[in-house]
């Protein structure tokens, strides 16, 4: 059984991920503290470790200082989830082990698709097309699901819902589901009691304070029938529901309350500050370019045109993670390029169609270029200079083992944290 370390001060994202991971037959071990991680990774040696990443990260880079020193831990592969940071920053991590990045709020379906691709074990999840929105306002928390019920992300809702409770102080959370765009029947009972059960195991969340709005019979007939849910009120009028939520005493008016108060949610224009997503990156479309981050860390244009060198170099790069962008030609590296694509070039300086030292030379005179590595046959002395001097950061000597070149190559990735 392949072993997962998850270490993580955040008990629910914890468990949550413990539990997700333990359904595919995957041993999870839980650290909670960075004093005893490293003695953790030393005496499992997983074959994966998922770390959570403060904004300060002073313990969790010395936790992977440790770990890239220590032979027996150096190999094994780290997924990092933390706050947004600079490209420059997020590549520097990949000589530490570090195969992916994931910013918060974390889009669940790529990032368990970038665990099972490490450990080659296909994980579980739910893809039926839905749409689940929350947001509050005030003390109303409103939670609105469309298309279809998506088991994933309603197990993710408990972990959001209760993240938002906690983040914003909410005394009394009181809570209207919305279930007027979906069409329910007796066979979407089991996630329908999920759902609500998900919402009920949040803090401070009572039966009293949650509402249902929805057209079906069924759901009715459903709360009615369970004991569990006494005291949850099932309607078809929002204007009913929030009426019995909301004190309006300042107000005679429910609609002026309801226009002023709650259609527009309260931080619509704030940052999201939590850690996880309800919306999938699927749900965008992977080419769309308002979807968030694939996780990649490093992402590294090849340039070779020695077509055999070239698929050596980009097998190399990519077993430990990173995106790999092939040329066979300096001169259409010049013609695609675009400023921020890419982390790092590594560059054939005897490249066939002589365009060598125009890639160094274009490259050097761009503020906003990546570091250049040069990988070629051994030269003259006076060649690695010209080399060097014309803005190459190191000068690695064909052919080298598939650790060595990565690892010399990583090196020259740096950035303040």
């Amino acid at each position: 059984m392949k072993k997962v370390l998850i270490i993580d001060s955040h008990q629910l994202f914890r468990d949550f991920l413990k539990q997700k991971l333990a359904d595919d037959q995957l041993e999870v071990i839980l650290s909670q503290e960075n004093r005893d991680s490293y003695t953790k990774l030393i005496n499992i040696l997983p074959n994966l470790v998922i770390l959570d990443m403060n904004e300060d990260h002073e313990e969790e880079m010395e936790f992977l200082e440790k770990k890239i020193t220590d032979a027996n831990t150096a190999s094994i592969p780290v997924i990092v989830t933390g706050p947004d940071m600079s490209k420059a920053s997020i590549a520097s991590l990949a000589k530490y082990g570090v195969i992916r990045y994931f910013p918060k709020p974390i889009q669940f379906d790529i990032f368990f698709e970038a665990i099972g691709k490490k450990l080659q074990i296909p994980l579980s999840i739910d893809m039926t097309p839905c749409v689940l929105d929350i947001h509050r306002n005030n003390n109303i928390v409103f939670i609105e699901l469309a298309l279809g019920m998506n088991r994933e992300k309603i197990a993710l809702l408990q972990y959001k819902l209760t993240e938002m409770i906690e983040q914003e102080q909410m005394d009394s959370p009181k809570v209207i589901i919305m279930l007027t765009n979906l069409s329910l029947s007796f066979v979407d009972g089991y996630n329908l009691e999920f759902l609500i059960d998900n919402v009920l195991a949040c803090p401070k969340v009572h039966n009293k304070n949650v509402k249902i709005l929805s057209l079906s019979s069924f759901v009715l007939d459903l709360i009615e029938g369970h004991k569990t849910y006494d005291g949850i009120e099932v309607s078809d009028n929002l204007h009913k529901l929030l009426n019995s939520l909301m004190d309006t005493s300042f107000s005679t008016d429910v609609f002026d309350v309801l226009a002023d108060r709650i259609l527009m949610p309260s931080g619509e224009f704030e940052i999201d500050t939590s850690s996880v997503e309800t919306r999938f990156y699927s749900d965008n479309g992977k080419e769309n370019s308002a979807s968030k981050s694939d996780g990649t860390v490093v992402h590294i244009a090849l340039i070779d045109s020695d077509l055999q060198s070239l698929a050596y170099e980009k097998t190399s790069f990519e077993a430990m993670g990173a995106k790999c962008t092939a040329f066979n030609s300096g001169n259409k590296f010049l013609t695609d390029y675009e400023s921020g694509t890419f982390d790092l070039v590594l560059l054939d300086i005897l490249v066939s169609d002589g365009s060598g030292f125009s890639v160094l030379q274009q490259m050097k005179n761009r503020y906003d270029a990546p570091p250049v590595v040069v990988y070629s046959q051994s030269p003259q002395k006076e060649f690695m200079v010209k080399v060097l001097t014309a803005g190459a950061r190191n000068y690695l000597i064909k052919p080298l083992k598939p650790a060595q070149l990565v690892n010399k190559c990583l090196s020259v990735l740096k950035a303040e944290f």
